[in-house]
């Protein structure tokens, strides 16, 4: 298996290196080796394709790791810290550096070249080319159904307090159900295609260009709904307060007239005046229906949705 090697001169840190053989006793390792197999037992060393947030709570993982032992504010750090990775496909390789790239601003790759080269990536992507994806751009990308896709952003661009994904809408859907956050700023950037923005009693058409708000304060509903003919490309851009699983969000849906308690200690779903689990609500989250209050619900006719099945 390789190794990350992460050097540290002084107070900034210098350089973090990817290598086939450790030099003699590192005195620190942050273990890739032993992560992998516990947060994606099914693909070490690999990104699952088919569910591009899989792999962000392993990001997450490092990223602790590597906050706890580096940072060009810490006066007391290792001089050296080895990061053992198991053997890596194109795509978590370039995960892997990636986000070695955020604590450094040189990345050796030593499995490559003994010598001192440069193998550092700017966190940056372009949201419209799409045939110019990396490896870990490609695994990071969900198949809906046809002509639904979503292209996660994180952690290529961070794991940290912003969530960051490129949807793919079909024709008679919706980016998500019309909802509301108690704890999250939200925003979307329509960068293709025609659709009808749903916000609060109002709605109105949108194009490529169109920047939508929903900051918190306001109890503000919103999405779209591609009911125009043609399918839209979102930029969808979620900042919470905290990392995503540890803020606790209030959601409203108010089509459905349910509630979402989310985040650490909080997991379920309620009617106005019941409450109840999620579970139901996840399974038919693109089903149109209303709730009544003792829970029951009947089916009903919600733009970017099919009446929920009886069955």
């Amino acid at each position: 298996m390789g190794q990350l090697h992460v050097w540290r001169g002084g107070i900034a840190l210098t350089k973090i290196v990817l290598a086939t053989e450790v030099p003699e006793a590192p005195r620190l390792a942050v273990r890739w080796d032993l992560a992998w197999p516990l947060f994606l037992p099914d693909a070490v060393g690999d990104i699952p394709a088919g569910d591009g947030k899989q792999v962000v709570p392993l990001a997450r993982w490092f990223w602790e790791a590597m906050g706890r032992v580096m940072g060009r504010l810490q006066p007391v750090c290792p001089e050296e810290v080895w990061c053992v990775v198991p053997p890596l496909s194109p795509a978590a390789e370039d995960l892997v550096i990636r986000l070695a790239s955020f604590w450094s601003d040189k990345v050796v790759d030593y499995r490559k070249d003994p010598s001192d080269n440069n193998c550092w990536r700017a966190p940056v992507l372009n949201v419209f080319e799409e045939e110019n994806q990396s490896e870990a751009q490609l695994r990071m990308t969900t198949v809906y159904q046809p002509g639904e896709t979503a292209r996660y952003a994180m952690p290529l661009l961070g794991v940290g307090r912003a969530f960051m994904r490129v949807e793919v809408v079909p024709p008679n859907s919706a980016t998500a159900r019309l909802h509301s956050h108690s704890a999250v700023d939200e925003y979307y950037l329509v960068l293709a295609g025609r659709a009808l923005l749903r916000m609060g009693s109002h709605e109105l058409e949108v194009g490529p260009g169109t920047l939508i708000g929903k900051p918190t304060g306001p109890d503000l509903t919103s999405h779209l709904v591609t009911s125009l003919g043609e399918s839209v490309t979102v930029l969808d851009m979620e900042i919470w307060p905290d990392r995503e699983f540890r803020t606790k969000d209030i959601v409203c849906y108010p089509d459905q007239r349910e509630i979402l308690w989310r985040g650490e200690g909080w997991r379920g779903a309620q009617v106005v005046s019941s409450l109840g689990s999620n579970d139901d609500l996840i399974r038919h989250y693109d089903d149109g229906y209303v709730r009544d209050d003792d829970g029951s619900w009947r089916p009903a006719d919600i733009p970017g949705t099919n009446p929920r099945d009886r069955g």
